[in-house]
């Protein structure tokens, strides 16, 4: 018997008491390709939507823990994510930086410290290069020499690498001391060419520590300084023909014995700019401020003043000779301007060979400066005859001294000082010639 049309399961033909499975057609292939082309466009659009997600996700893990950087899609979102900074040098400038690796870095701690010298863009460069590369926990320890032309390539190679040989450095200047504050031109190139100045002060000239830095050399360097103003901006404030006079700072200068005239150079303008950046990005703010004449103020006060709560004072005296406040006359009358003069006219007279023992800042033995000659292009520096400010600083002032000629305390309306004469280092202000008097007759008096 035949049964048609009950009980019939869905998909089963019954005939005749037999029945066979419906074979899938084209159509039902067709539709499950479908569903899965569906998904993947779905899944795709989620990632397209979410990929900064991904990218924040994948470098949170990286950060936390560098050794996912070996997960296949964790590597390919960093170095996604880094692109040329993988390959690039991070700049042009090829100064050499002083780079350490400590015993017990890790590698992210590494990373870190590369960033922060400015040698590679992101402490993920080199975690990710490190890792990728199975180099992880062989870089060595010691002192490297890298610079920013470098590429974060070159650097992980570098590190893996011996650390440069141990170079004992030497000191430029007194022991104890380097350079001092109020130092001027010549007096460094005399150092200089002294080679080893021992405790006393004395000069030992053979033999030079820096053999390399050849005296002359950097005495004309420093003279037309020009080849430097590309790479320290701030020395568009000095006029163009004008030496570095009072940008070559002071203190503790160490150098490898093999240092030459220019590496020197740029030593010292490194750490001028790393000392004084603050005090000129503060002073170049100001549109009032001329900050090459706060120098050449600021370099008389570092020859004025023993103390530094006193330097402030001794630039209000100067700033008020200057406004007229002194029967209307405005001259500086400061003796070492004039010093200087003198100074530079008997330096020029004598070869570099014979600066070592010349007696710099020596008193000039005259209690009257009003009619001391000084060469013709110097003019501006005999300030009892010139007004104004000397042409340019007579010295490298300390920190202390910019900043009491940014600020000079005109409060008192004092217009004379005199150092005391009781051992304190201290200044006495008076507002009259008569005070003033008094007090040079006090210490003649002694």
């Amino acid at each position: 018997m035949t049964v048609q049309g009950r009980g019939r399961l869905p998909g089963v033909e019954i005939r005749s008491g037999t029945y066979r499975p419906r074979r899938r057609g084209p159509s039902t292939l067709r539709g499950f390709v479908v569903i899965v082309l569906l998904a993947v466009v779905v899944v795709g659009g989620a990632v397209v939507v979410a990929g900064p997600a991904f990218r924040d996700f994948a470098r949170g893990m990286a950060r936390d823990n560098p050794q996912t950087l070996n997960w296949p899609f964790i590597s390919d979102v960093i170095k996604s994510d880094l692109g040329a900074s993988l390959n690039d040098p991070i700049g042009t400038e090829a100064t050499p930086i002083e780079f350490s690796v400590t015993a017990g870095q890790t590698t992210s701690q590494i990373a870190q410290s590369l960033a922060d010298a400015g040698l590679i863009s992101d402490p993920l460069v080199f975690e990710y290069l490190v890792i990728t590369q199975n180099l992880d926990g062989k870089n060595q320890v010691g002192t490297y020499s890298l610079n920013k032309t470098m590429t974060p390539s070159a650097i992980v190679a570098r590190l893996q690498q011996p650390p440069d040989p141990v170079v004992v450095k030497v000191l430029i200047g007194r022991p104890g001391i380097g350079i001092r504050t109020g130092s001027r031109i010549e007096q460094l190139t005399a150092l200089l060419e002294c080679g080893v100045v021992d405790t006393n002060g004395n000069c030992q000239v053979p033999p030079k520590p820096y053999a390399q830095i050849n005296a002359q050399d950097f005495y004309n360097l420093a003279l037309h300084p020009d080849a430097y103003r590309s790479d320290y901006p701030w020395m568009s404030v000095i006029p163009q023909g004008n030496s570095i006079e009072g940008f070559l700072g002071s203190g503790t200068i160490e150098v490898d014995p093999t240092t030459n005239a220019d590496q020197l150079m740029r030593i010292l303008l490194d750490k001028w700019t790393a000392d004084m950046q603050a005090v000129y990005a503060q002073a170049a703010a100001d549109p009032k401020v001329n900050f090459y004449d706060v120098m050449v103020l600021a370099s008389i006060v570092e020859r004025e003043a023993k103390l530094d709560s006193d330097r402030a004072q001794i630039a209000g005296v100067y700033t008020n000779r200057l406004k007229g406040l002194a029967n209307g006359v405005k001259l500086l009358n400061s003796e070492p301007t004039v010093i200087y003069a003198v100074d530079t006219g008997k330096l020029r007279a004598m070869p570099i060979t014979d600066w070592p023992t010349y007696l710099f800042w020596g008193l000039l033995g005259v209690a009257d400066l009003t009619n001391v000659a000084v060469p013709a292009d110097l003019a501006s520096f005999q300030t009892w005859q010139s007004t104004g400010l000397p042409d340019w600083p007579i010295t490298s002032p300390s920190l202390a001294s910019i900043q009491a000629a940014l600020a000079p305390d005109t409060s008192g309306g004092y217009i004379y000082f005199f150092a005391k004469c009781d051992g304190s280092g201290g200044t006495w202000f008076e507002k009259t010639a008569a005070e003033h008097a008094a007090h040079i007759a006090q210490c003649a008096g002694k």
